[in-house]
């Protein structure tokens, strides 16, 4: 008989997760950035997350898939260890920050770019009528690479994390998981892989909250 194709197993809800686990913070922000009428925790919004693959009617209860849980969910890594982003700068003295991302993943870019701000050096420039930081075009460039990680992982993956590595002359954002087939690493390194998302759900969320694009 036919069988249903599943992409990931995150698109079923998991064991022990309930709608209380979601951050209202994050939903709010969702809500917000979408511009969706409906308030958080109405029907109508609920019923938006079921047809976006966030939420599951399962006996007349709407439950967080794993997607989402992944994005919203106050704790994630509770029930989904390798969810997260793990932070780490190497300073020029030997000296080392570490930062766990480990909350609801649509909040984690612009946490990530908040601890940036504050851990290096970000000059000001006079040279135009107004002034400027310096370093706002590579924060931006950091955002979009760490959206690129969280949305394109292979969260089958359970004994890896997505991770940002900075060094005095370095910025590495790893994620993990090869390419999607049937496109090769060659396809990307040459810059001519088609278009393909292996988490359409996920990079559908953050290109709502204009975090991403899905072109």
């Amino acid at each position: 008989k036919p069988k249903t194709i599943t992409l990931s197993r995150l698109e079923s809800t998991l064991a022990s997760v309930e709608l209380k686990d979601l951050s209202s913070a994050a939903l709010e922000q969702y809500r917000a950035s979408a511009k969706i009428v409906e308030k958080v925790g109405a029907t109508g919004f609920n019923r938006r997350l079921v047809q976006q693959g966030l939420l599951k009617p399962e006996k007349g209860i709407s439950t967080p898939t794993g997607f989402g849980l992944l994005l919203f969910g106050s704790e994630p890594r509770a029930a989904l260890t390798q969810a997260g982003l793990l932070g780490t700068i190497h300073f020029a003295d030997g000296t080392e920050d570490l930062q766990d991302f480990d909350g609801p993943q649509v909040l984690v870019p612009e946490q990530v770019l908040e601890w940036l701000q504050n851990k290096l050096p970000n000059p000001i420039v006079r040279s135009a009528a107004q002034r400027q930081r310096a370093n706002e075009p590579l924060f931006e460039l950091v955002r979009e690479g760490v959206v690129n990680a969280l949305v394109h992982r292979d969260y089958a993956i359970e004994g890896a994390k997505c991770q940002l590595v900075v060094t005095p002359n370095t910025i590495l954002v790893k994620s993990p998981g090869q390419p999607v087939p049937p496109i090769t690493l060659e396809q990307l390194q040459s810059f001519s892989a088609p278009m393909l998302s292996r988490n359409p759900v996920l990079h559908y969320v953050f290109a709502r909250m204009q975090l991403a694009e899905e072109r």
